[in-house]
């Protein structure tokens, strides 16, 4: 149950055409962390709601994305946290957050919606699954610990310092906020004809 990937990279905004519009620096090459991850999904919904045009760079994992984008090989990179540390040390700029609240880590690093795409919202939610059939009780219980761990100032602390805010649900909630995650890329995963592997 963690959310908020970062848009992180060497891109600028160029707030000459009235409203923020992405432009290249060096070509532009978007990484992610595989294909149909959520860092691809959210780099797909920024290209498509900016028209902007970027090469999509699939990794395998966010390690190799990170040193491409340091190395320059890539301009930018939707990334769930490893990229935090290069952004402290000025190696990287935040450019801004795919969530629609700011991002604890960053308070002072806007959101996409508040730069100029409106209702952006990017948010990956992560849980935990029981099979069909399981008993209310035992769901409930699970959740409830779930949650409990959630709200623990180690635990919150250790998903913040990788780039994530816990967001403690209820089975209900969880659900609801699957089935809007799934309407939403989906729609986009069958616009941008996104494939998987």
């Amino acid at each position: 149950m963690l959310n908020h990937p970062f848009a992180v990279g060497p891109w600028k905004f160029d707030e000459t055409l009235g409203e923020p519009v992405l432009v290249e620096n060096k070509g532009g090459a978007g990484g992610n962390l595989g294909v149909d991850s959520s860092p691809h999904l959210a780099a797909e919904m920024m290209k498509s709601e900016t028209g902007t045009f970027a090469v999509h760079v699939p990794y395998r994992g966010a390690a190799p994305a990170l040193t491409d984008l340091l190395g320059g090989q890539i301009n930018f990179l939707f990334d769930p946290g490893i990229a935090l540390q290069h952004v402290k040390t000025g190696k990287l700029r935040m450019l801004a957050v795919g969530s629609p609240h700011r991002a604890p880590q960053v308070p002072d690093v806007p959101t996409l919606d508040e730069l100029g795409l409106k209702g952006f919202d990017a948010d990956a939610v992560f849980g935990l699954y029981a099979p069909a059939g399981t008993p209310q009780a035992v769901i409930e219980r699970l959740n409830a610990e779930v949650n409990r761990v959630l709200k623990t100032s180690a635990t919150k602390e250790r998903i913040i310092a990788i780039g994530n805010v816990a967001l403690p649900l209820t089975p209900a909630e969880f659900g609801r906020k699957g089935a809007e995650d799934s309407k939403r890329f989906g729609k986009l995963i069958r616009e941008r004809g996104i494939q998987g592997d």
